[in-house]
């Protein structure tokens, strides 16, 4: 059987902007969710899913704080003037922490020969990365939803089955596949080229964890290929406690496939782990 390394995750410091966007955002919520109780219930739902997809996008990009969020329109920034600036002009104040930190590890499995995947779950974050990587040099594709098939594809950008038989191929034209797990998760069968997946976010999402894992990794597979998981992290901030719910998670569903036990009531697919975790962190906490 191939095995899996799940390297620990490598936690990495904020640089200044995004750290004081960051900081700014988990206090007002904080402020904010003590009138939680006197919400209806739809509109309480709405609001601590876009709370928590504000969260998530400081962990990955902090210029996403500028974009909308569908059915959510919260303003957590307030008449902070310097925020706003912060967040419009982030691109020229400086380089997400956790971009420099994929950028280096990346330039480091490349000159070993490795090719790599790398997992981000908003589409700005898998513009940035290509941006970045391919002006460091690195032969780097992007799949996400708009990426055209190949059947319906007549513009010159490359098709997802390009992009992928150049990913797979030995030595192909495709060193570093960047990926959105919603578009790219399932039935990619990537494991005979690339034995190193990076984590730069992660979602609240179990089954597009697991389903992203399955990659690189196949039982029956060679039992010398090693399949090496990189996860990045913000020191400090909410992206260990997102990890922390995914691997409880593909943990408990990994013992209940080893036991053979027919009981699925812990729910693994459901997206109520996002709003679970607002009410442990912002509500239990009052």
């Amino acid at each position: 059987m191939a095995l899996q390394d799940f390297k620990p995750p490598t936690l990495i410091e904020m640089n200044k902007h995004e750290r004081r966007l960051y900081d700014a955002i988990v206090t007002k919520i904080r402020n904010v969710a003590i009138g939680d109780d006197f919400q209806e219930f739809e509109l309480l739902t709405r609001l601590r899913r876009g709370r928590m997809m504000r969260l998530r996008q400081c962990l990955s990009y902090a210029k996403l704080l500028g974009t909308a969020v569908f059915e959510y329109n919260e303003d957590l920034v307030g008449n902070d003037l310097t925020l706003r600036d912060s967040i419009k002009h982030y691109d020229e104040l400086e380089r997400p922490a956790k971009l420099e930190k994929a950028v280096e590890l990346i330039s480091q499995l490349r000159e070993q020969g490795e090719k790599v995947v790398v997992w981000s779950n908003f589409i700005e974050t898998l513009k940035l990365l290509k941006e970045t990587l391919s002006k460091a040099g690195h032969r780097a594709e992007l799949i996400f939803g708009a990426t055209p098939t190949e059947a319906g594809n007549e513009g010159p950008e490359l098709s997802r089955e390009e992009i992928i038989r150049g990913f797979v191929s030995s030595p192909g034209s495709v060193d570093v596949l960047i990926a959105n797990p919603a578009a790219c998760a399932e039935s990619v069968s990537l494991h005979k080229s690339c034995s190193h997946a990076i984590y730069y976010d992660l979602s609240y999402n179990c089954a597009q964890y697991l389903q992203s894992l399955d990659r690189i990794h196949r039982v029956g597979g060679s039992e010398t290929k090693v399949s090496h998981y990189h996860f990045l992290q913000y020191a400090d901030t909410f992206d260990q406690d997102i990890l922390g719910n995914v691997l409880r998670k593909a943990d408990n569903m990994a013992a209940i496939i080893d036991e053979e036990c027919p009981v699925y009531s812990l729910d693994m697919f459901s997206d109520d782990d996002e709003l679970s975790a607002y009410d442990r962190l912002f509500r239990q906490s009052r």
